[in-house]
């Protein structure tokens, strides 16, 4: 007896007639209950363009369910998208992710359902149906939301990096463009619903549960707002009833083979920064943090080249990475790199899908593997100053393969976006950003504004910033990120004073703090650490009980 089984036969006693009633006051009926009961877990909302057209995506994934045979129940979770970026609001973005997928859990049990589908479009939010549905083992489906048409200004293709650079010289006192152009440009950027037109985070995660063969082969990156983003919506709602009655559920789709192929294509495409913390978090939820970890991600990026020519890594927009075959192609180029073998929600195996696939070999989207935009994507630095810290190789500019500077030191975000306001900065410099972690933020905090602008300064090829805390998708620039151990936890990182010299070699994978051994551990021995920068809310959570960036710097919820 299935899932499904146990809870029509538990739900039809005559003991609970009550939930009977309850649900029928909804306008289910009699005949409704016997069904397969499929939760829709729809981020819809107002705050965010990824999420504002889920509404119409979950009524194609409903009648799908209808049609199938199934009787679904649509719940909502946070619409996330940070408009707080550069203020103390975004320490909260990282946590959403845990609270997200929380509330799918809690409600899924609460209302005992069968199934899932999950409808999600941005940063945390497809990692937190990730965290739900690895936790639940039950049948899954992921209807991502899908990137948003790429804008025009002025006859050229624009995105929302486009807007970026303009707009943060602003922030420096250096605009390039006047008041009236810049509010022009804001009405035009972004023209629509759907996550943001580059491979930022929500792209890179939407593309990624592709890879995990957790959705319908191109629904990572079908446009938001066409009709094919419904047609697989509602396929996938009658897929989900299938997967139901054949007993396919999350653990023989989110298998260790599964992930494996999503780290790869994760490197071919040259994908966030970020994706790395949700995977180890995925992992962690798991109990694979021995296999899947940042030394099997390390290894990987020896064997994968970045073949995506997309922003921020490349020139073209995700309208062009769709129409170029996205992810499946991207699979096909890498196919004998990958678990062939491993079970997606289509019923067929990662190889059986695959074989329908045709690879165009003369594409500049998606090139083949022998003309590379990059040898390699995301990497690992490691040294004195970092057990381990993340490196997106294609989005640095060449000169910054290398450097040793001057530490510039730091304790918050808002410290070094007001540094660079008043150009205390100077060339050659290197900016330690600490107390941003999992633990010191508190929260894991994104500091994506001080990159924004560091390169509105026009110190791109001449400065890096180094941080325990994490980078968004979006950024183009020097910065390594996710040092670990945090400055909070005592790490190396906090003990760095100004004027040290610090040595950045990606080559190498080296980062490294010129200093005796001797003079690091003697003030690592004298340190005390800052008092909280928060003492009440959700915040506190993580300050008490954040998992290190090697575990995906989520909360560490596992009793002894």
């Amino acid at each position: 007896m299935n899932q499904f089984q146990e809870n029509k036969a538990f739900l039809q006693l005559p003991e609970n007639a009550r939930a009977r009633s309850l649900l029928k006051s909804m306008g289910y009926d009699t005949e409704d209950l016997k069904r397969p009961r499929i939760g829709v877990a729809n981020t819809w909302g107002e705050t965010s363009p990824g999420h504002v057209h889920l509404r119409g995506v979950a009524d194609a994934v409903k009648a799908g369910i209808w049609q199938a045979g199934g009787t679904p129940f649509e719940f909502n979770s946070a619409a996330q998208c940070p408009m707080a970026v550069g203020e103390h609001g975004m320490r909260y973005d990282l946590p959403t992710r845990d609270i997200i997928a929380a509330e799918v859990e809690a409600i899924t049990h609460i209302s005992m359902l069968d199934a899932l589908v999950m409808i999600s479009s941005c940063d945390k939010n497809v990692p937190a149906h990730l965290l739900a549905a690895a936790r639940l083992d039950i049948p899954v489906i992921f209807v991502p939301g899908g990137p948003m048409d790429s804008g025009h200004f002025h006859g050229k293709e624009s995105v929302t990096t486009t807007l970026d650079s303009e707009c943060y010289a602003f922030g420096i006192g250096e605009p390039k463009i006047s008041i009236e152009q810049i509010e022009e440009m804001e009405n035009w950027v972004c023209p629509g619903a759907g996550s943001c037109a580059l491979l930022g985070t929500a792209n890179t995660m939407q593309g990624l549960v592709e890879a995990l063969g957790l959705t319908l082969p191109g629904a990572g990156t079908a446009a938001a707002t066409s009709a094919r983003r419904l047609w697989l919506a509602k396929e996938s709602g009658r897929r989900i009833v299938e997967l139901v009655n054949r007993g396919i559920t999350s653990s023989r789709i989110i298998s260790k083979q599964a992930v494996a192929n999503a780290i790869k294509v994760l490197h071919a495409i040259g994908g966030s920064t970020n994706a790395i913390a949700h995977l180890l978090a995925l992992s962690y939820e798991l109990h694979w943090e021995g296999e899947i970890d940042l030394a099997l991600i390390e290894r990987f990026s020896d064997e994968i080249p970045c073949i995506t020519n997309v922003v921020p890594s490349g020139v073209y927009t995700m309208r062009d990475f769709d129409e170029a075959g996205g992810i499946q192609t991207v699979m096909k180029r890498i196919e004998a790199s990958l678990d062939r073998e491993a079970l997606t929600v289509t019923g067929q195996t990662v190889g059986e899908n695959l074989a329908a696939v045709q690879a165009p070999e003369d594409s500049d989207v998606i090139r083949p593997l022998d003309r590379a935009i990059a040898r390699e994507s995301l990497v690992i630095l490691r040294g004195n100053l970092a057990r381990s810290a993340v490196v997106r190789t294609p989005v640095i500019p060449k000169e910054m393969f290398q450097h040793r500077g001057p530490a510039r030191v730091f304790d918050s975000q808002e410290g070094a976006l007001a540094a660079l306001r008043e150009h205390r900065i100077k060339e050659g410099d290197v900016l330690v950003l600490r107390y941003e972690g999992p633990k010191g933020g508190p929260g894991f905090n994104e500091v994506f504004k001080v990159i924004g602008f560091l390169n509105a300064s026009g110190l791109e090829t001449k400065c890096a910033l180094v941080t325990d805390g994490r980078i968004s998708g979006f950024a183009k620039g020097p910065y390594i990120c996710q040092v670990s151990p945090e400055a909070a936890e005592g790490g190396p990182l906090a003990v760095v004073e100004d004027g040290d010299e610090i040595e950045i070699d990606i080559p190498a994978r080296r980062i490294d703090l010129a200093l005796p051994e001797q003079e690091i551990e003697r003030r690592r021995a004298a340190w005390k650490p800052p008092a909280p920068r928060v003492r009440e809310g959700i915040l506190t959570a993580y300050a008490k009980l954040a998992n290190p960036a090697e575990l995906g710097g989520g909360l560490n919820l596992r009793l002894p």
